[in-house]
Order: C-alpha cells, then sequence, then structure tokens
C-alpha cells in the first residue's frame, strides 16, 4: 500500500481513492475551542490518561450512547486510535499468546500483535458471507495459547457491520474461553440503512473482558489531531498509566480540549457528513457495478466500497498498480489488508462526488481496456 502512494506523490491529475481520511475540515466551535484553549493557556502536560472533566463527559458518552456502564476511572485518553490499540495488545499480550485478527483486515492489526510479543491468527472473512465472520470456524481458530479476540466493526477495508446476533454469540464464545475481546470501533457513527451500531461490551457481563476503542478522526474529521479514547476495565487502566507514563505521557492538551468541545457541542456537523458519505456510497457503488468485471455490495458502514475484480483477471495488486498508472486513480490492492483481500481492491469515497464520478469513468475505460485485449 505504501508502494502505491509513494509512487502517487507529486502525481498531477489523479483521483485518490486511497487513504481513508475524511475530505471535510474539522467543524467551525471545535476549531475555536482549539483557539480558545491556546488563549487561555492549556499548554502544559494533562494528567496521564486524559484531563478529568474530558474523561468524565466520555464516560457519559459511553454510558448513555454506547450503552457501556463506566466511570471516568475506566477511560482513558490517547493521542489516536493506533496508540489505544498498541495499549490494548501491549497489556493483553505476553510472549506466545494468540490474537485472533480479522482477515481482511486493518494493516496495522498484525504488527501490534508482533510488536507486543504474540502470534497473529488469521480468521478469514469471505466475501459469499458479505466478510461478515463465520462463528463456527471462529471456535476452531481457538487454541489454549489465545488470548483475546479483535473484531472491527463496522470495518476497514470490507464496510462489514456485526449484527447483535454475531455479536451475542462472539461474547458467548469469549466468556466460554475465557478470552479478551479487543474492539476497534471508530466508525460508530458511519453506518447506513437504519442499522445500530452495537458495542460488544453493553452485552451481559462483556464489560470486564472487553477494551473498546472509539476515536475523534472520522466522527468529527479530526484525523491531524491524534486524539481517540478506550474503555477498559480499572485494573487495565492502571497499566496503560504506565505506559503513558514511558511513552507519549499525554494526548496533546489542546486537542483534548477540541475533543471536549466535539462531544459536547451539536452533533449537526457528525450528521451532516454522514449525509455526504450515504450520498457518495450510492453513487460509487452503482457507478461500479455497471462496470463490467467489477461487482461490489454496498457497505454497512464506514467509507469504504471493498470491490471484487476477481472477472478481471488481474491480482489485486496488478489492477491496483494499472489503475494508477493508466487511468490516474489510486485505489488500494486488498492484500494489503491480508490474504483473504486477494481479488478485491478498496476504495475511499472520502473525497468529493465530483472526483467519484471522474474516478468512476477513468476506471470504466481501463476496465474495458483490459477487457479489450
Amino acid at each position: 500500500m505504501r508502494k502505491l502512494f509513494d509512487l502517487a506523490q507529486g502525481q498531477k491529475d489523479l483521483i485518490s481513492f486511497g487513504i481513508g481520511e475524511p475530505d471535510f475540515i474539522t467543524p467551525a466551535h471545535i476549531r475555536e475551542a482549539a483557539k480558545k484553549a491556546l488563549d487561555e493557556g492549556y499548554t502544559r502536560y494533562t494528567p496521564n490518561l486524559g484531563f478529568p472533566e474530558l474523561r468524565k463527559v466520555l464516560a457519559d458518552k459511553l454510558t448513555n450512547k454506547n450503552k457501556i456502564s463506566v466511570t471516568p476511572e475506566e477511560v482513558v485518553v490517547t493521542s489516536g486510535g493506533t496508540e489505544a490499540l498498541f495499549f490494548s495488545c501491549y497489556i493483553l499480550i505476553n510472549p506466545g499468546d494468540e490474537i485472533i485478527i480479522p482477515d481482511p483486515g486493518f494493516v496495522v492489526y498484525e504488527s501490534q500483535v508482533y510488536f507486543a510479543g504474540g502470534k497473529p491468527i488469521h480468521l478469514p472473512l469471505r466475501g459469499k458471507n458479505n466478510f461478515h465472520p463465520d462463528l463456527e470456524e471462529l471456535k476452531n481458530y481457538i487454541t489454549p495459547k489465545t488470548k483475546a479476540i479483535l473484531i472491527n466493526s463496522p470495518s476497514n477495508p470490507t464496510g462489514a457491520a456485526f449484527t447483535q446476533e454475531e455479536l451475542l454469540l462472539i461474547a458467548k464464545i469469549a466468556k466460554e474461553k475465557d478470552l479478551f475481546i479487543i474492539s476497534d470501533e471508530l466508525y460508530e457513527d458511519i453506518i447506513y440503512d437504519g442499522r445500530e451500531h452495537i458495542s460488544i461490551a453493553s452485552l451481559p457481563g462483556m464489560k470486564e473482558q472487553t477494551i473498546s476503542i472509539f476515536g475523534f478522526s472520522k466522527s468529527y474529521a479530526m484525523t491531524g489531531w491524534r486524539l481517540a479514547y478506550l474503555a477498559a476495565p480499572a485494573d487495565l487502566v492502571k497499566e496503560i498509566a504506565k505506559l503513558l507514563q514511558n511513552t507519549s505521557v499525554c494526548a496533546n492538551s489542546i486537542a483534548q480540549r477540541a475533543g471536549l468541545a466535539a462531544i459536547q457541542g451539536p452533533q449537526d456537523c457528525v450528521k451532516e457528513m454522514f449525509s455526504a458519505y450515504s450520498e457518495r456510497r450510492n453513487v460509487l457503488t452503482k457507478g461500479l457495478n455497471e462496470i463490467k468485471g467489477l461487482s461490489c455490495y454496498a457497505p454497512e458502514g464506514t467509507f469504504y466500497a471493498f470491490v471484487n475484480i476477481k472477472e478481471t483477471g488481474m491480482t489485486s495488486e496488478e489492477l491496483s498498480m494499472y489503475l494508477l498508472e493508466k487511468c490516474k486513480v489510486v485505489t488500494v490492492p486488498g492484500t494489503a489488508f491480508g490474504t483473504q483481500g486477494e481479488g478485491y481492491i478498496r476504495l475511499s469515497f472520502a473525497t468529493s462526488l465530483e472526483d467519484i464520478k471522474e474516478g468512476i469513468n477513468r476506471i470504466k475505460k481501463g476496465i474495458e481496456k483490459i477487457s479489450s485485449c
């Protein structure tokens, strides 16, 4: 994936469906809160776990919105979701522990498990199931060395959003096998067609066995602010505090004040961005499905389309490179997310409708040239 992005650097007239981040500017009331924080002198270290008032507001949000009954002492503010994931892996994993991760799944899952001394076990997610897990198959991947299951819903790159029934079955397995769940929920606010986002930690008895990761980047267009948070049992929070003392110390003070405004302020901005993503999703999936050789189902969540390219006869990397070099369109090969991603490419529709329509036209012409050869 990085190779493709490096090749794209400096090229003109590109249409990028590549890196997944909102194309919107951070909402005004959040930016104003950051400016005010600077003027009021919030430029010093904060407590390791975050400003107490922010942790209190986040605990209220988790309790009321996500139905995870937590106290502020069970909330940690982090420098982005990647740090939250790293801390989660580091405090749970002992050398040799196995962690079941989704395949395809977000690119850092595997490396984070390795960094913590564990062994990632790839659970295949298949297109025939719209990339939802086969939970009977999941049981077969559990061994005496299994420590945790990492889930991501809604999913990057596939757009799959787990149902309550699926989460209940995963919870049942975790309870029976005494496993932790690491739940990546950064796309909680981008979920379509009336589906409800459900946090697995909200299910009976699961709060004590779950680390739930949330963020500001996707919901509030704050990727560069590097601000996220997690909810975990109090004993694990104490261990994370030790990691913070020896790594980043605390999340950025100004970003934390901005995050406070994001949670406490009007949520119209979240709804407006979601509305735009919803329209873009419909335009992109309709356009791609009209191209002979391509097919994709409408993602259930996130701003990614995971497109089946098998009929083109090209591998994921070959087609992504072809689209970049010949069509000036940036996509991500499915294999960047695991072996099960072969035969797919990921397109982010966190870009303008104008670019989406132009990108579809370029892809259509490029695929037609392949078909005519």
